[in-house]
């Protein structure tokens, strides 16, 4: 393929604090979000990413931006606002997978300053940050600018059971983030959350999908499921014991975004993908997401 690099990888999402509690006691305390997870994860890896959301201005804001810092996640695009930080107290079952509960504070959050991806450049966004009345209008602005200048977009809508209330609200917004999509990566438990399809194949022949190149479907510990308009595979995982699936998914996103630096793919190529650079793409996912579950991390270990 032409285009043997990405220039610049950009995510842009919700700024939390985690706190992991297993049987009842706190075990372990970290930076998080869904895209900062990502984002981490791409730093750690030597490429060149830029992190877009707000935290606040108290202690654990100071330590979520040193650690962005510490890990090469560039923060220029980082808002710092006067108000504490979000707290989310993650509660670890017996398989590792958790249940989350949010403190906020009562002011409604600032915006962060906006990038502006370029051809050949990468986006990721999605979670409810990318469809909360509150913070959906700016990032549609980096969505359109990004696929205005021809970047890849890739989106993760990474839908939780808290949010369920609001599903017939939010749903036409997650329809239309998968439409502007190149790349959708989710779980099945997202899609038959979302809209009651329980498979691959019934998810990507949804009408929102129709202009996307690529579906990811990732069922835990089944596997991986690949629809693109040529092919459908699927990909084992290897069988292991997670400490924490915390940043499973999000680092499983890092992951195919390294393999699509390494390959050169951008939005003008990603239509020609061979079965074999799609076998790469996806391995590195799996390869991201099996590391991060055998720690408490929520980012691929340091090398």
């Amino acid at each position: 393929m032409s285009n043997t690099r990405i220039r610049k990888i950009y995510t842009i999402g919700e700024v939390v604090f985690d706190i992991m509690f297993r049987d009842g006691q706190p075990i372990a305390a970290r930076p998080g979000g869904s895209m900062l997870n990502s984002a981490i994860s791409l730093g750690r890896s030597g490429l060149p990413v830029s992190f877009t959301g707000t935290c606040g201005s108290d202690k654990a804001g100071e330590l979520i931006s040193d650690f962005l810092d510490a890990n090469k996640v560039d923060t220029s695009f980082l808002h710092h606002e006067d108000s504490q930080s979000i707290i989310a107290l993650a509660f670890l079952d017996h398989n590792s997978n958790a249940t989350y509960s949010f403190y906020k504070g009562n002011k409604p959050p600032e915006h962060p300053p906006l990038p502006s991806p370029g051809p050949l450049d990468v986006l990721l966004f999605g979670s409810f940050y990318s469809i909360s009345h509150q913070t959906r209008e700016h990032v549609l602005k980096l969505r359109n600018i990004a696929s205005d200048q021809g970047a890849l977009i890739i989106y993760d809508p990474n839908f939780r059971d808290s949010h369920l209330n609001e599903l017939d609200k939010v749903k036409p917004f997650i329809e239309d983030n998968i439409t502007r999509a190149d790349i959708v990566r989710g779980s099945n438990e997202d899609f038959e959350t979302i809209f009651g399809t329980k498979n691959a194949e019934a998810t990507w022949a949804l009408p929102c999908f129709a202009n996307c190149s690529a579906l990811v479907y990732t069922r835990s510990s089944q596997g991986v499921d690949l629809c693109t308009p040529g092919f459908t595979r699927h990909f084992p995982v290897p069988s292991i014991s997670p400490l924490s699936t915390i940043g499973a998914g999000d680092s499983f996103n890092a992951g195919i975004i390294a393999a699509i630096c390494e390959n050169g793919v951008s939005r003008v190529n990603i239509n020609d993908c061979s079965p074999q650079q799609w076998d790469r793409i996806i391995e590195k996912g799996i390869g991201f997401s099996s590391a991060v579950c055998m720690s408490y991390d929520n980012y691929v270990p340091l090398s």
